[in-house]
C-alpha cells in the first residue's frame, strides 16, 4: 500500500514484527479456547475465541503481505480479514449480556460488516490516493461502532471490562487514520491496532467469565446457607437456625422478658390420612404463614419438625401470650376452608423465660405444657410455672374450634 516515510525500508522489520505478533496471538487464542474447556462456557464465549483465532490468522496473513507487490484486490482482502474480529467480540458480549442489552443489534452489526466490506471493495476500485483515506475511514468507523455498543450501554461494576474493551476499541480505530498521516503502511497500522485489542478482549472475556462464575458460587454458597437454616416447606427456621436466633435474643433482652410457644397441630396424622400428605403439607404451611402475620420484626418463630412449631415473643408476658395465640388459632381456623382443610385446631404450651434459663430448658417446660393442654382435651393453650421438674400448670384457655 502506501509507501513510509523512513530513510531505510521499515516493511520487513513490520513485516517481522507483524508475523511474531500473529504467532503471540494464535498462542493467546489456544491458552484462552485451553481456559474455556475448563470452565462453564456461557453464552458469547465461542464468539470470544473464535474472534481470537480468526484475528491471529488475519494478522499473520497481513505480516505475509506486507511489502510485496500484491494487487490492490489482494490488498484489500487482507485489509477486510481485519475487520470482522472487533465485531465478534461485540456479538459475543451481545449474548453474554442478554438480559441488559448492549445498544444496537446483531442486524445492525451485520449490516454495518457488509457496509465496510462494500467501501473496502470501492478503495480498491479507486486510485491510492483516495482509496487510502477510505480504508482508513472504513477502519474508524468499525471501531467506532464497536466502541460506541460498548460504551452506550449498561453501567455498572459487572460492565467496566465491557467499558474498558470499549476504550481501546475507539483508540485503536484511529491507529490507521494517525498512520496515514504519518506516511507508514496503513495495512499495518490496521493488522498493529487488532494485534494490540485482541490481548484486551481476551483479558475481558476470562475476567467477565471469572467474575460470573464467582457471582454464581457466591449466590449458591447463599442459598445453601439459606437452605441450611430453613425449613423447605413452611420456610421458618429449622429447630437449630431457631435455637441460634432465639439465644442471640435472650443474650440481648433483658433476662425474664421472653414469651416462649410450643404449638402443635391436633390430630395432624388425621388430616394426612384421611385427606392427604398434600392436605398435611397445606395445613403446615397455613399454620406458618398465620404465625408469621402475627408476629412483630423482632419476634422469633421456627419448626421444631412434623406438626410441631415454637415461637419466642421477646419482651411479652404469658397472658399477652396467650393472646398471640389466640389470633395465631383464629387465622388458621378462617383460612383452612379456603385451602380445602378440615377444621384444624392447635395445643399450645406456654412459658415465660425465666433468668438465666436457655433456650433449650425453657423448651422443655413448654413442652410440658403443650402436653398438659393435650391431655386436657387439645384445642387450648396452657401455661407452666416452675421450674421443669416440679412444673405447675396455670392459666387453661380454649384455642378455638376443636378439630372433626
Amino acid at each position: 500500500m502506501a509507501g513510509s516515510s523512513f530513510d531505510h525500508d521499515p516493511l520487513p522489520l513490520l513485516a517481522a514484527a507483524l508475523g511474531a505478533a500473529g504467532l503471540l496471538l494464535a498462542m493467546l487464542a489456544l491458552a484462552t479456547t485451553a481456559f474455556g474447556l475448563r470452565q462453564q462456557r456461557y453464552a458469547g464465549w465461542h464468539w470470544w475465541t473464535l474472534a481470537l483465532w480468526q484475528g491471529a490468522a488475519a494478522v499473520a496473513l497481513a505480516a505475509a503481505t506486507l511489502g510485496r507487490p500484491e494487487p490492490a484486490a489482494w490488498l484489500a482482502s487482507a485489509a477486510a480479514l481485519l475487520l470482522p474480529a472487533p465485531l465478534m467480540a461485540l456479538r459475543g458480549l451481545r449474548r453474554f449480556h442478554p438480559r441488559q442489552l448492549l445498544p444496537g443489534s446483531d442486524r445492525l452489526d451485520n449490516t454495518a460488516a457488509l457496509a465496510a466490506l462494500a467501501l473496502i471493495g470501492l478503495a480498491a476500485a479507486l486510485p491510492e490516493a483516495v482509496g487510502q483515506p477510505l480504508l482508513a475511514l472504513v477502519v474508524l468507523l468499525v471501531h467506532a461502532h464497536v466502541a460506541a455498543a460498548l460504551l452506550l450501554g449498561p453501567a455498572g461494576r459487572e460492565f467496566r471490562p465491557v467499558q474498558a474493551l470499549g476504550v481501546a476499541a475507539g483508540l485503536l480505530g484511529g491507529l490507521p487514520i494517525v498512520a496515514l498521516g504519518l506516511g507508514w503502511p496503513l495495512l499495518a497500522a490496521q493488522a498493529a491496532a487488532l494485534a494490540l485489542l485482541l490481548p484486551v478482549l481476551a483479558f475481558v472475556a476470562v475476567t467477565l467469565v471469572c467474575e460470573r462464575t464467582e457471582r454464581q458460587l457466591r449466590d449458591s454458597r447463599r442459598r445453601l446457607r439459606v437452605l441450611a437454616h430453613l425449613d423447605s416447606l413452611t420456610q421458618l427456621p429449622n429447630r437449630r437456625h431457631f435455637e441460634q436466633l432465639a439465644e442471640a435474643a435472650l443474650q440481648q433482652d433483658e433476662p425474664g422478658t421472653a414469651a416462649l410457644l410450643h404449638i402443635d397441630v391436633d390430630h395432624f396424622k388425621r388430616i394426612n390420612d384421611l385427606f392427604g400428605h398434600a392436605a398435611g403439607d397445606r395445613a403446615l404451611q397455613l399454620v406458618s404463614q398465620a404465625m408469621l402475620e402475627a408476629l412483630r420484626a423482632h419476634d422469633i418463630p421456627g419448626r421444631q419438625g412434623g406438626d410441631e412449631f415454637v415461637l419466642m415473643l421477646r419482651r411479652t408476658t404469658p397472658a399477652q401470650a396467650l393472646g398471640v395465640a389466640q389470633r395465631i388459632t383464629a387465622e388458621v381456623q378462617r383460612l383452612a376452608p379456603l385451602r380445602s382443610l378440615p377444621t384444624v385446631s392447635l395445643s399450645v404450651g406456654v412459658v415465660q423465660v425465666g433468668f438465666g434459663e436457655g433456650v433449650a430448658a425453657a423448651l422443655r417446660r413448654a413442652d410440658q405444657a403443650l402436653y398438659e393442654a393435650k391431655r386436657q382435651g387439645r384445642s387450648r393453650a396452657v401455661t407452666a410455672e416452675g421450674d421443669e421438674d416440679a412444673p405447675v400448670f396455670a392459666a387453661s384457655r380454649p384455642m378455638g374450634l376443636q378439630a372433626a
